[in-house]
C-alpha cells in the first residue's frame, strides 16, 4: 500500500467547484472536512496509482463526497442514473452484483466501486479500466474504508437544502431558469464535471498560442457557443443521455414538466428570413426549404440592430422548446437577403428523415442482392472498390425505377468508375471490407480490420486475433458493426494485459453499456445520405 506525504488538502474553493449551490458555511465546512478524510484514504491506497496527481486525487475525493451529499440531500443526481439503468438492463448498475439491501436513498457499496471506475475511465478514456481493479485486496479494503466512513457519518451529515431547491422546477419556469439548471448539471455537477472539463480543454486548445488562450471578441463568441453546444447537443457517457434527458429523470416522470424537459431538441443551425415581427417573437422562414418556425424573443435580443421583414436573414442556432416555439441558444449572425446572394449553407437542414431511411432501405436491398445476402463485401484495391460502388449505384437505380434502361445508366455513370478509383484513399492492393449498416449505410474498413475477420467469404483473412478492447474503444466502429461481428463470431476476440481472468466476460455481459459509454454521441447511427 502506498504511503503518501501529500499535504495538499481540499479547500472550500475546491469543493464549491463541484457544488456551487451551498447551504451555509457550516454545511460547506462539514463536507470539506469529509472530503479531506476521503482524500487521505485515497492518497494512502492503490487508487492513487490510477489518479496519480494531486488534482485528480482531489477530484475523486470530491466526486465521492458529492455522491454522499447527493444521497443525504435527496437531490437524485445519482439515482436518476441507477433508475434509468435498471429500466434498460434490469439492475441498478453495470458490472456488479446488486445486493438485496440496495436502496437508492442510502449509501451503497457498489455505488462507490462504480464511481471510482467511472471517474478513472473519464480521465483515461483511451483505456478500458477493470471495474473490479483485478480484485486487489488492498483496493477492496480502500473502498470498504470509504464506505464505512460514509456509514458512520450518515446520521449526522447535513442536507444541502439550497442545492435541492435549485434543482426543483415550477411549471412557469422561463428559458433562462431552465438553461441555468441544465448548465449546472452539464458543467458543475459531480457526474458530468470531469466530462465537461475534458471537453472544454480541447476547445481551448484551438485558441492557444504559446500555451496561452488568446482572447478577443471572436474567440469569446466561439467559446461561448461551444459551451452551449455541450449543454444542448452532447450525449453523456452514462447511457448516452443528453443533459435535458438526464434532468428530466432527476425531476421524475411524475413531474408536470417531465415531458417538456425530456423533449427539448438538439440545436439546429440554419439561415432564416424574418417574415413577420411581432411583440413576442418572429415568424422566420428557412431559405431553402421554406419551412416556417416561430422564434420567441424570450431569449433573443436584437438591440441596436435594424431588423426588417422580408429583408433580414438570421444565421442562427435554435432549440425547439415547447408548443412549437423555438429559442435562440448560441450564435446568431445577421445579414440581409441581398448580402447572402441566395447562398444557404444549411440547405439540407430539413431534409426528410423518413425519405433518407427509405433510400437506405433500397440501398440495403441492392447491396444484399449483389453480395449474395452477405452484409460484408470484401475486395482489394481502388479499382475493385470503384467498380463495386458503380454496380451498387446501378442496382439501386433499377430498384428505384425498374423501367430505366441500361443505356441510360451507361450514360448517367459514364466515367464515374475512373473518377472513384482516382479519388479512393486505399493502397493499390489493399484489402477492403464494406459493411452495410441498416441505419446509416455503407461503412468502410481497411486491411488491418479485414485481415482479422474469419468470414468464409473473406479471402484476406490471416488468422489474426483482434483485441476486444480495440473493437469496443474505437468509436469509428459503429455499434451495429461491433454487434454483427460478435453475434456472427467473425473475429477471434481476446483481451490482453488484464490480470482479471473474468475481464472478457465482464465486457460481454455489459457490452451495450460500454458501447454507449465509449461512443456517446456516435452510439445512434443515422442515415449517411443526402436527398437531392
Amino acid at each position: 500500500m502506498k504511503t503518501s506525504n501529500q499535504t495538499n488538502l481540499i479547500s472550500g474553493k475546491d469543493w464549491l467547484n463541484y457544488h456551487p449551490y451551498h447551504n451555509s458555511t457550516i454545511v460547506d465546512n462539514y463536507y470539506v472536512t469529509l472530503c479531506n478524510k476521503v482524500l487521505k484514504i485515497i492518497q494512502q491506497s492503490e487508487i492513487s496509482v490510477f489518479v496519480d496527481n494531486p488534482k485528480e486525487e482531489k477530484g475523486l475525493a470530491c466526486v465521492l463526497v458529492a455522491y454522499f451529499e447527493d444521497v443525504i440531500s435527496e437531490t437524485r443526481l445519482f439515482s436518476a442514473f441507477t433508475r434509468q439503468h435498471k429500466k434498460m438492463y434490469g439492475k441498478e448498475l453495470p458490472f456488479y452484483k446488486i445486493p438485496d439491501d440496495y436502496y437508492d436513498d442510502e449509501v451503497n457499496l457498489p455505488d462507490i466501486y462504480f464511481l471510482i471506475w467511472y471517474y478513472i475511465s473519464i480521465l483515461e478514456e483511451e483505456y478500458l479500466i477493470d471495474p473490479f481493479f483485478e480484485n486487489s485486496q488492498p483496493f477492496i479494503d480502500t473502498v470498504l474504508d470509504i464506505y464505512n466512513l460514509f456509514e458512520r457519518e450518515f446520521e449526522k451529515a447535513p442536507q444541502n437544502e439550497k442545492l435541492k431547491d435549485f434543482l426543483q422546477l415550477s411549471g412557469e419556469s422561463d428559458v433562462k431558469t431552465v438553461r441555468e439548471k441544465l448548465s449546472f448539471i452539464a458543467q458543475k455537477s459531480y457526474l458530468w464535471k470531469a466530462v465537461f472539463d475534458h471537453f472544454f480543454e480541447k476547445v481551448l486548445e484551438k485558441y492557444k498560442k504559446n500555451n496561452i488562450v488568446v482572447w478577443d471578441k471572436h474567440t469569446e463568441v466561439e467559446i461561448y457557443d461551444q459551451q452551449i453546444h455541450f449543454v444542448f447537443d452532447q450525449c453523456m457517457p452514462l447511457l448516452t443521455m443528453r443533459i435535458n434527458e438526464y434532468y428530466a429523470e432527476i425531476l421524475g416522470e411524475e413531474h408536470s414538466e417531465y415531458q417538456f424537459i425530456k423533449n427539448i431538441s438538439k440545436r439546429i443551425v440554419g439561415s432564416f428570413l424574418i417574415r413577420k415581427i411581432e411583440k413576442d417573437g418572429y415568424l422566420i422562414e428557412h431559405l431553402t426549404s421554406k419551412k416556417q418556425l416561430w422564434l420567441s424573443n424570450e431569449f433573443t435580443s436584437f438591440k441596436d440592430v435594424k431588423i426588417v421583414e422580408n429583408e433580414t436573414v438570421l444565421t442562427i442556432c435554435l432549440v425547439q422548446w415547447k408548443d412549437n416555439v423555438w429559442q435562440n441558444q448560441g450564435g446568431c449572425i445577421i445579414n440581409t437577403i441581398k448580402e447572402l446572394k441566395g447562398k444557404d449553407i444549411s440547405e439540407r437542414l430539413f431534409e426528410d428523415e423518413n425519405l433518407k431511411k427509405e433510400v437506405i432501405r433500397i440501398q440495403e436491398k441492392a447491396f444484399l442482392e449483389m453480395n449474395n445476402g452477405n452484409r460484408i463485401a470484401y475486395m482489394r484495391g481502388n479499382r475493385e472498390f470503384a467498380e463495386f460502388q458503380v454496380k451498387l449505384f446501378r442496382k439501386h437505380a433499377k430498384l428505384t425505377n425498374p423501367k430505366i434502361k441500361d443505356k441510360e445508366l451507361d450514360q448517367q455513370y459514364k466515367g464515374l468508375c475512373e473518377k472513384l478509383e482516382k479519388n479512393a484513399p486505399f493502397e493499390y492492393d489493399e484489402a477492403i471490407g464494406l459493411f452495410f449498416n441498416s441505419n446509416s449505410g455503407i461503412e468502410v474498413f481497411r486491411e488491418g480490420v479485414v485481415s482479422c475477420m474469419s468470414d468464409k467469404n473473406n479471402p484476406y483473412y490471416f488468422e489474426e486475433e483482434y483485441d476486444l478492447c480495440d473493437l469496443l474503444l474505437i468509436d469509428t466502429f459503429s455499434k451495429e458493426f461491433v454487434n454483427y461481428v460478435i453475434e456472427n463470431n467473425l473475429m477471434n476476440l481476446g483481451i490482453e494485459e488484464y490480470e482479471n481472468p473474468d475481464m472478457f466476460h465482464i465486457v460481454m455481459e455489459n457490452l451495450d453499456f460500454l458501447l454507449r459509454f465509449y461512443r456517446r454521441s456516435n452510439y445512434y447511427s443515422k442515415p449517411a445520405v443526402t436527398i437531392k
